[in-house]
Order: C-alpha cells, then structure tokens, then sequence
C-alpha cells in the first residue's frame, strides 16, 4: 500500500488532470458549437449547388468539361483531413487508416495533407506526402478551401491526376461522426444520387443564360470550393465532437480514482492512527512493567 503522503500526492495530480480535461471539455464543447453551425450555413449553398450541377447534367448532355473526363489510368490524388492535435480519442487513427486502406491498391496517387497528425502519421507509414497544409484543419475557412481547392484544380487541368478523392470525418450529430472517401473529381451524374432536385429542375423548366454549358463551367470550380470547405467543417466539428467526448470520460475517470485514492487514504490514516495508539498503549504498559 502507498504511504500517506504518496496518496496525497496522487490524489492532487489527478485532481489537476481533472481540471484540465474539463476545461477542454467545456472549449471543445464552445468549438464544435461554432463549426456545427457553419455547417448548416454551408449545408443549404452545398445542397442548391449540387442540385443545379445534377440539373445541367441530366438535361444537356453535350457538355464538355476537364472535370467531366477521366483518363482511366488510376493515378488518384489524396486530400486527407486529419487533425493538428491528439487527444480526440480515436479521431485521427479512424480517418487517417482509412485513407491508407483506399491507398493501398492504387499504383500512383498524390498525397495532400490537412493538418498535423495527418503529415505525422503518413510519414510514420513510410509515404511521401507531396503538399502539407498546416493549421488548416483548426481553421475551417473558405480561404483555405480556396487554398486546396487551387491545388487541386491545378494538378487536375495539368494532367498530373485523373481522380481526386477527399478523405475525411463526415458530421451527422454531436455523438455520431464516421470517416468517408468522397471522389470529388471528375464530376459524374452518380455523384449526386443522394440529392433531389427542386420541382422546377425536374420539369427541366429551368433556364441558363447564356448556356448551361457556360454556368456549368462557372458553377463547377464553386463547386469543387464549396465541397472542400464542407469536408473541412465537417471534420472540424467532428474532431471537437471526439474531443468533447474524449475530455468527458477523461473527466469522469479522473473523478473515479480520485474517489477510490480518497478510500484508499482514509484506510491508510486509520491503519496509522491505529498502529500510533498501539505503539502508546504498549509503551505505557512497558513503563508500568518498569515501575
């Protein structure tokens, strides 16, 4: 058993844990707030988007597009979120073993990493990762979509890839998050499966002007940004999700063997009060077999 004073010390360091794990509990709460809300801003423009893209495509088949081809030689470029920081339970392992899964029979690929732990990580692995944006997953803006979204279409109009796929954290609720591969190019009419097109694009009743030709090829770079900035809230929320509720186990672990240490304290003090008066009890009898 711990001496006294060993216990004490115990006790103390796990009550300041204690401290620290709420007070990330409570930041991370305030955070996943903030970016759960940006996502539901962001959701609507995502959904009208997508609706508009699925629209045009269905009704004008002669459309000519770079991101509307796939040259079908298997080289894929990565976009894999991660985040800058640990402690979100199994947040980042989650997403990041995925990606590599998806990665493993693809001949070529380009790896661009979002955040920290994902550079970390695929470095560990023995991959070569080809861009790094740091402090980005923190930071879920439309600038640092912008920022992505330039690469991408870079390497897409160049030739260099003939498929992009993003891997992230997608969000559903505060308590329900999984990881997802999204191909995000070339745009195919399959791609919008999930989405339900207003009645009036059903119809085809809508008209483009100049053509839909010409607001396809304006939409579609809105597009590829506003799918990147949704996967970047997404993850954001996500991680401060895991976060929350990593920090609140955390917490409620800390309580625990704070409880069990102050049992196993007031043991320990009863043991020595009682070894102390039996100690007095022994001297005073050895003083009156003395007398």
């Amino acid at each position: 058993m711990q001496s006294i004073s060993e216990i004490k010390h115990h006790i103390r360091t796990i009550k300041e844990t204690e401290q620290l794990t709420r007070a990330m509990h409570l930041i991370s709460i305030a955070k996943m707030r903030k970016a759960q809300l940006l996502y539901q801003k962001n959701h609507l423009y995502e959904r009208r988007v997508r609706s508009a893209l699925k629209n045009i495509l269905i009704h004008s088949k002669d459309i000519r597009h770079p991101f509307l081809q796939h040259a079908g030689r298997d080289r894929v470029a990565y976009v894999v979120i991660a985040g800058d920081k640990g402690m979100c339970g199994s947040y980042n392992n989650n997403v990041l073993n995925l990606a590599v899964e998806d990665m493993r029979d693809k001949k070529e690929k380009y790896i661009l990493t979002v955040g920290q732990m994902a550079r970390t990580f695929f470095q560990a692995k023995g991959y070569q990762t080809d861009i790094d944006f740091l402090h980005t997953a923190q930071n879920p803006s439309l600038y640092n979509a912008r920022r992505i979204a330039g690469d991408i279409i870079g390497l897409y109009n160049d030739g260099i890839m003939d498929e992009v796929r993003v891997v992230f954290t997608k969000f559903h609720s505060p308590t329900r998050h999984h990881p997802q591969v999204y191909k995000l190019l070339p745009v195919e009419i399959s791609d919008f499966d999930d989405v339900e097109a207003p009645p009036d694009y059903q119809a085809g009743g809508m008209l483009y002007m100049p053509s839909p030709e010409t607001v396809f090829n304006t939409m579609v770079t809105h597009y590829v940004i506003g799918m990147i900035y949704s996967t970047l809230v997404q993850s954001s929320a996500s991680e401060h999700s895991a976060r929350m509720l990593a920090m609140e186990t955390a917490t409620r672990n800390a309580q625990k063997m704070t409880q069990r240490l102050r049992l196993e304290f007031n043991r320990a003090r009863q043991e020595r009060i009682t070894s102390e008066i039996i100690e007095i009890v022994s001297a005073a009898d050895v003083l009156k077999d003395a007398k």
